[in-house]
């Protein structure tokens, strides 16, 4: 594998065939897999000690990323990054962030002990060290959190719309910034109630195995069909009878691409399966086409697609 291909992939500058070639290429043996975690290392160690990035843009206005993602590498021992993810990770005074990139995820133990499992284009914002009243972290997109007990300090996750306070409990919280995508809250155990923006509490009682979603403005509470909806922590992408425009619209939030769906007959099918994230999104639609008969055109200038 001639290392200007790989380094366009950590770029993330490769077209959905060139994708196609590499991920074959890792999967076809340990050996791959080891070259291709080194040469990542070694591209963000010279990322870290560059005045510009590999592409040549212009200086200043890229640099902090890149240099973001390669201190990534270094932080790993401190935030138990999972080896298989390359999250972009910034730090400011006393609070740290992670940028998980378009397809992949990322797994950390904050300092409390509470594990999050971190999906696709999905951001979390934390403290280095919680207050002594309290465990407060933003989230924007989709968190699978273990969260420690401490009946001293509840955890609070705060997202666009809403507020989740737990002590003890293990959730699932979909909330991507302005997504047409609904909010949804997954009770696996123990307890948690909500709160508005304007600090209104949420009269939502959850058992274990229930969520709650949006729905017009409104929150519905209803039963989680399968745990397989929450394997993305693993890795895959799993579908319960997911309406068509809904299910494009989480590729879209995955795989930051926009998908444009021409044909409105298409919304009325329902899509069950399971996907490897990542096998990428031409793999996805390759394998629905199957059974929903549509056509798509990929466009890698605009990094639209278009269903028709």
């Amino acid at each position: 594998m001639e290392k200007e291909l790989l380094y366009k992939y950590f770029a993330n500058k490769t077209t959905s065939q060139e994708e196609h070639v590499i991920l074959d290429w890792v999967d076809a043996s340990a050996e791959n897999y080891k070259r291709f975690l080194a040469e990542r290392k070694i591209w963000n160690l010279t990322l870290l000690h560059s005045n510009e990035d590999a592409f040549g843009k212009e200086k200043g206005k890229t640099i902090g990323l890149w240099k973001a993602m390669a201190i990534a590498a270094s932080i790993a021992l401190l935030l138990s990054v999972s080896y298989s993810l390359y999250s972009i990770a910034t730090r400011t005074k006393g609070t740290h962030s992670i940028l998980v990139p378009p397809g992949q995820r990322t797994q950390l133990v904050l300092e409390d002990g509470t594990t999050v499992w971190l999906n696709a284009r999905t951001k979390l914002t934390y403290p280095a060290s919680f207050g002594k009243d309290s465990r407060n972290v933003t989230l924007n997109g989709e968190g699978y959190f273990e969260v420690n007990p401490d009946k001293d300090r509840p955890f609070i996750i705060h997202t666009e719309k809403f507020n989740i306070h737990v002590l003890g409990t293990t959730i699932n919280v979909y909330a991507y910034d302005a997504s047409p995508v609904p909010f949804e809250l997954s009770l696996l155990a123990g307890k948690v109630r909500m709160e508005d923006k304007k600090g209104n509490m949420q009269l939502v009682a959850l058992k274990p195995n229930e969520y709650v979603t949006e729905q017009n403005g409104r929150l519905e509470k209803r039963t989680i069909p399968s745990s397989d909806r929450f394997l993305w922590k693993d890795g895959l992408i799993c579908l319960d009878d997911e309406p068509f425009d809904v299910l494009m619209e989480k590729f879209s939030e995955y795989h930051d691409i926009s998908i444009i769906i021409k044909n409105d007959k298409y919304n009325k099918y329902r899509c069950t399966g399971k996907f490897r994230m990542r096998d990428g999104i031409d793999y996805a639609l390759r394998v629905l086409q199957k059974d929903v008969k549509f056509n798509y055109e990929r466009d890698d200038e605009t990094h639209t697609i278009l269903i028709y």
